[in-house]
């Protein structure tokens, strides 16, 4: 004999409570419960365990009115529930039946009527019961739609019953659906899941021969007849594609859909399935393509993807992924001004795999964002050991695919990983295609701008690769236009190619853009590009893309030792701290033969060059405004810093007012040029400040010799000779230097007039506190 099934007494008459155990414990378990909260509390996950309640109306602290309405928001009208009044008119009956109840007793009780309602009850709940399990067998309880079990059933039926009829399957799934999910969260996903399924079972409303249900997370599936026209299947795909795309507008959303027409009946559907999703291969994460059709050479593709996808977590565990460089040089100078961080895969057995194989299958199934922030640290970590070697670093710049750049936290990940290494934000340049900028405007132009807002430089990559609008360049906020290596003439038209690429360059100079022309191979190439105004080359004509090792010997490491036995005075450094590499390396140019200049394009690279080479510097040129640590701030820095102080710095500003001059005074320069440039006054003011820093440390050694002299007891009059030298030496610049400013606060209002003339008293008295020191040392 089975178990006893439990019924649920909700009743606040203990007596009440007596009568209906007797009544029922011979056939039933009988737990009891006051009201309506007290029987809540024992259903809350425990439903399963009651056959049915038996329910009072009038109760305290919670009546079975209110019961009722919780168990229907609860969603837990599976258990039977019959009311217990003394009532017996229709309004009452009525009103409970509305409430929830599945029937209800009268007072005082009469066993006959309540057994057999109860056995009712009870009966009609199992059928209900056995009618949801039956649907939850055959559909999908997110969607509603058929799940794969029940919708492979429907389409081997449909195919048996109608043999002479064509059919395809379509597998339709959402690109890169995991980072949506990642993104937004798996409510927001499952939102989109059934946003889809509507749209689907939309599309199809009407049509009689067809099966379609969801077969797993963002998969879909649809099996109808066709009779082989591809443009009306194609415009079903383009439909349901408008649709998702409406979704929302903050976040690219497409769907793939594979296509396998049937033509042998026979097969399982399973195969047909699997064929259908090998086409979807074909066109995954390929902008506007969101079709693509089973053939035999998809086999053989698939197989070599499917081998990818098995290795690539492990490859990117192992790091088996390699950073290479490759340079961007200026096509004035042939000097190395920057570089490109390109992915390479070091196979442990196969060796290196060209990034043409893997890369498409990273973008089709969206690891390409994992590899994407691989390379960007990698790449972070490598301009750090730069920085903390001492070497002069260029700017190196990395691709972002679509992928990533639709990722909402794509910023939050980039400041991040230059906050973390501390490279400064010029240092990580950001290249992205042009193609992207054209899949949704609006909110790249956004990332875009916030990204720049930051203090990245952006680079829009593949310019002239097949997407190429005048839009991009009138729109798009951008640093450096990167033309692609088709827009260099070739073939038979040479002479429209060269009118067009001249075109391009100019417009994007005329915009504010330097223009990188990439792919460039041969000299003829590289000439031609001189002479239409290209600013910077990248391609095989200077160096193919190299390993890191390869490309730290050849351009950085060599650079500086390189450059420090060409420079005359090489022991002379000349610090140059500015964002703009156009003006860090017009002063390189300009100063080239007379000392060794080191750019810094922050006061943060500046300050870590610093701490290694602060006895080789002898002059700072800075600008006013730095991304990070301004240039004003740079100059506090060093004027509080013992070690630093000594170093003259000059301040370079496009601002000239006299508050302005005043302000870099006060914190710290010697002297402030403006901009542009005048290289007339910069090599005077440049030389005075140099003569000066050069006497004041031949001041320092004249110390140090007339000390030795007294020690060594020699004559008066060799001291009084030395130092009546450095009282000249000390003496004649200082007053040129107090006559000069003075000269150029005319036309200053009263206050910045009293600044400046504080500054000036105290230049005058660290000239006297100078001269008595000579004083002293006589």
């Amino acid at each position: 004999m089975g178990a006893k099934q439990s019924i649920l007494v909700v009743e606040d008459e203990p007596i009440n409570r007596r009568i209906l155990r007797k009544m029922l414990t011979d056939k039933y378990e009988v737990v009891e419960a006051e009201n309506g909260a007290a029987a809540l509390t024992l259903l809350e996950g425990h439903q399963e365990k009651f056959a049915a309640v038996l329910l009072d109306i009038m109760m305290p602290v919670m009546d079975g009115y209110e019961f009722l309405d919780i168990i229907r928001q609860k969603k837990m009208t599976d258990i039977p529930i019959i009311v217990m009044t003394g009532s017996n008119d229709v309004q009452t009956e009525k009103q409970v039946l509305d409430a929830g109840a599945w029937d209800f007793v009268t007072k005082p009780y009469n066993s006959k009527v309540l057994f057999s309602r109860l056995k009712n009850a009870i009966a009609r709940s199992q059928v209900s019961v056995y009618k949801r399990l039956q649907k939850l067998a055959a559909h999908d309880s997110l969607t509603g739609l058929y799940n794969r079990g029940r919708m492979f059933a429907d389409t081997r039926a449909m195919l048996k019953e109608h043999p002479d009829i064509p059919f395809v399957f379509v597998r339709l799934d959402i690109d890169h659906f995991a980072l949506y999910n990642s993104a937004f969260g798996e409510e927001e996903g499952d939102a989109l899941l059934c946003y889809l399924a509507g749209a689907l079972s939309d599309s199809i409303e009407g049509e009689e021969l067809i099966t379609y249900g969801r077969i797993t997370s963002d998969v879909f599936g649809v099996c109808m007849s066709c009779d082989g026209d591809k443009k009306q299947l194609e415009n079903w795909v383009f439909q349901i594609q408008k649709r998702l795309s409406e979704y929302r507008k903050d976040y690219l959303l497409e769907i793939s859909a594979g296509i396998y027409v049937i033509e042998d009946p026979s097969l399982s559907v399973e195969e047909c399935y699997l064929r259908a999703s090998m086409g979807a291969q074909k066109c995954k994460s390929q902008y506007g393509k969101h079709i693509g059709y089973y053939d035999i050479g998809t086999v053989n593709k698939t197989t070599e993807e499917l081998t990818i996808v098995n290795e690539m977590q492990n490859a990117l565990d192992t790091e088996q992924f390699v950073v290479y460089l490759q340079p961007k040089v200026n096509i004035t100078t042939e000097k190395t001004c920057g570089a490109e961080a390109l992915v390479r895969w070091v196979h442990p057995q196969k060796g290196l795999v060209s990034p043409g194989v893997f890369i498409p299958v990273f973008e089709r199934n969206g690891f390409i964002a994992a590899l994407d922030y691989y390379m960007w640290e990698h790449t972070c970590m490598m301009l750090r050991d730069w920085m903390d070697s001492g070497y002069q670093t260029i700017p190196v710049s990395v691709n972002i695919s679509r992928v990533s750049l639709y990722n909402p936290q794509v910023i939050e990940l980039l400041v991040g990983l230059v906050e973390k290494y501390g490279i400064g934000y010029k240092a990580l340049q950001l290249e992205i295609t042009e193609s992207a900028y054209m899949t949704d405007p609006d909110l790249m132009l956004q990332t875009i701008h916030t990204l720049r807002e930051k203090g990245f430089m952006i680079l829009v990559d593949d310019f002239g690769s097949g997407y190429s609008s005048l839009n991009t360049l009138k729109d798009v906020e951008a640093d450096i236009l990167k033309v692609d290596m088709k827009f260099l003439p070739v073939g038979n038209e040479v002479e429209k190619g060269e009118i067009i690429l001249a075109s391009v360059i100019k417009m994007a100079n005329w915009l504010g853009m330097e223009v990188v022309v990439e792919g460039v191979e041969t000299r003829e190439q590289k000439d031609f590009l001189t002479g239409v105004g290209c600013n910077y080359i990248q391609g095989y004509y200077y160096s193919r893309p190299i390993p890191r090792d390869e490309f730290e010997s050849k351009y950085i490491f060599k650079t500086v030792e390189t450059e420090e036995k060409k420079a005359p005075f090489h022991n002379v450094t000349v610090l140059v701290v500015d964002d703009i590499e156009l003006d860090r390396t017009l002063l390189e140019e300009h100063f080239a033969s007379r000392y060794h200049i080191h750019q810094c394009e922050c006061a943060e690279e500046a300050l870590t060059y610093l701490q290694n080479h602060k006895k080789q510097v002898r002059l700072i040129l800075t600008d006013d405004t730095l991304p990070g640590m301004s240039g004003l701030d740079f100059l506090v820095y060093c004027q509080n810093d013992p070690e630093l102080h000594l170093i003259p710095k000059i301040m370079l500003t496009a601002d000239d007012r006299p508050e302005n001059l005043a302000k870099a005074f006060r914190c710290g320069a010697y002297d402030v040029l403006s901009k542009p440039l005048v290289w007339e006054i910069v090599d005077a003011r440049v030389g005075r400040i140099m003569d000066i820093s050069e006497r004041y440390r031949n001041f320092q050694k004249w110390k140090y010799d007339a000390g030795a002299l007294k020690e060594n007891e020699r004559t008066v009059d060799s001291l009084d000779a030395l130092l009546t030298r450095a009282d000249h030496e000390i003496r004649t610049p200082m007053h040129a230097i107090i006559q000069e400013t003075t000269l150029a606060m005319n036309g200053m209002d009263a206050q910045n007039y009293a600044q400046v003339e504080e500054c000036l008293k105290k230049i005058e008295r660290s000239s006297r506190h100078l001269l008595e020191l000579i004083n002293d040392a006589s």
